[in-house]
């Protein structure tokens, strides 16, 4: 009897542990920010990463150095968004970013956004940058992918997927 009870004690912690770590897992899988009330998933074979302090998420994809970036501001009022959007893409034009074809509406859960995509050639390699810009209630949201323009086709997609599953609270 006592064997039995310690057999089942242990198939009871067995399975905490691999409750606990399956748990940790997916927390590991997704970005959350009380602050902004927001959840973003990680990309697949992407890794968390650092760089952009005002970022709630910045994630890195190791084989092509591709990054993405969800950065958000709390604004006073929600016109207050136009500044801190027109300042980001000045900001790219004067460091020699050209701006590719036209910025084109977009939908981000819902949410009226504007897509704009930048390219800058240097040394023979070039860098793809794709903005997407948005307002929710008062707080602007730049989610920002770099890329190298050959990387394109394959990172794009999971942009717009990193997009498509973020969740607002």
């Amino acid at each position: 009897m006592q064997k039995e009870v310690a057999r089942i004690i242990a198939l009871g912690i067995a399975a905490t542990f691999v409750f606990t770590a399956a748990v940790a897992s997916a927390q590991d899988e997704k970005v959350i920010s009380d602050e902004y009330g927001v959840e973003v998933s990680k990309p697949k074979g992407w890794e968390k990463s650092t760089g952009n302090e005002k970022a709630v998420a910045v994630f890195s994809e190791p084989k092509s150095q591709s990054q993405i970036e969800v950065v958000p501001a709390k604004l006073m009022t929600a016109e207050v968004a136009e500044v801190f959007f027109n300042t980001f893409h000045k900001t790219l034009t004067e460091s020699s970013f050209e701006k590719v074809g036209e910025t084109v509406p977009k939908d981000v859960k819902g949410i009226k956004a504007q897509e704009t995509t930048y390219k800058f050639t240097h040394s023979g390699v070039t860098l793809k940058v794709c903005v997407v810009s948005f307002t929710r209630d008062t707080t602007a949201w730049l989610v920002v992918g770099y890329m190298q323009d050959k990387e394109e086709a394959k990172i794009k997609p999971q942009f717009d997927a990193l997009l498509d599953g973020m969740v607002f609270k």
